[in-house]
């Protein structure tokens, strides 16, 4: 349920910002306003229900206002602190960067591989995710994942392909096994 309600929410802030241009910027701002209530001094303050429900609205908009956020975030920031729906804040952001990605036709992906990619490296990597993707712009997300031993890892929306050392070791491993039976 919450996953339907961060996209009403999403949608709404979308349109509000197709309108203006603002899309990157206001995702830009979501993202900030979620890292500053996911701080863990703050949230169980905002989240508890053992506090009074307008100190939490009233911390919550004290933050909102140190933020210096547009007036599009700030009142949908608002808006879910009023009805006690901060909780989804981070649902909100991910629909929101969904929708926008689909308006601007563009896909992200994460690339994970044993050791920091050179230039080139990360270069032929976007190149191939926007082959297999149809999509003009890519923005990747780089992790260093030492367990795979080397090669790589593309995570695309869901799609993974794994071209780790560490699985073609463990399909290797199970080739052996089925062979010896």
């Amino acid at each position: 349920m919450n996953g339907r309600l961060g996209r009403r929410y999403a949608r709404a802030l979308v349109e509000l910002a197709r309108e203006d241009g603002t899309l990157d910027a206001c995702g830009d701002e979501l993202v900030r306003a979620r890292a500053a209530f996911d701080e863990p001094r703050l949230r169980p303050l905002l989240l508890s229900p053992v506090i009074d429900p307008s100190a939490r609205l009233q911390t919550a908009r004290a933050v909102i206002a140190a933020l210096g956020l547009s007036e599009k975030v700030s009142n949908l920031l608002s808006l879910l602190a009023e009805r006690e729906r901060l909780l989804i804040l981070p649902d909100v952001v991910r629909a929101y960067e969904t929708q926008v990605d689909e308006v601007l036709g563009r896909a992200r992906i994460t690339i994970r591989s044993a050791v920091p990619l050179g230039a080139g490296e990360r270069s032929q990597l976007l190149e191939l995710a926007r082959r297999l993707t149809g999509r003009r712009e890519v923005i990747a997300t780089t992790e260093i994942d030492p367990e795979l031993l080397g090669g790589v890892v593309l995570d695309m929306g869901g799609t993974v392909y794994d071209g780790s050392v560490r699985t073609q070791l463990a399909r290797l491993g199970k080739e052996m096994a089925e062979g010896g039976a």
